[in-house]
């Protein structure tokens, strides 16, 4: 099957579903449909939304018209979606400061004034899990965030 605007392919799950026109974005600009939607809001529920041009169209304005419906119809005129839309520029967060616990740089620090060098420290503060860059860090003073 050709595409009726641009004479280019039309894939065949396309021609299946009743397409007769390409996915590119000129013959998707030109062949779109603008279609009129009714909301009929309904007591206590949730409203429904019928296109009008369908067959189920036609029968929910003779129901409006018979008075089947509390509520009077909203005509809704849909505007076809945008084909060119453009991406927004993503917003990052900023880099979370990592926040030291001041018990382990006062265990350090102290250790640091009795005399106890940086394997030293390490070796008593072997259950705290500290880390050399930390210990070296924490005995300088420095402590981020």
């Amino acid at each position: 099957m050709k595409c009726v605007t641009c004479g280019d392919a039309v894939l065949p799950e396309r021609a299946a579903l009743g397409f007769s026109y390409c996915t590119k974005a000129k013959c998707v600009r030109e062949n779109r449909q603008v279609l009129t939607v009714i909301e009929i809001s309904q007591h206590k529920t949730n409203p429904e939304y019928v296109i009008l041009d369908s067959d189920r169209g036609g029968q929910a304005l003779k129901d409006m018209r018979e008075g089947k419906y509390r509520r009077d119809p909203v005509v809704v005129k849909r505007q076809p979606a945008r084909t060119d839309v453009g991406v927004s520029k993503g917003t990052f967060r900023k880099p979370k400061t990592e926040r030291h616990d001041p018990h382990r740089v006062k265990f350090v620090q102290a250790l640091r004034d009795q005399g106890y060098r940086v394997e030293e420290i390490l070796e008593k503060g072997a259950y705290m899990n500290l880390t050399r860059s930390e210990v070296v860090r924490y005995m300088s003073g420095r402590t981020r965030g």
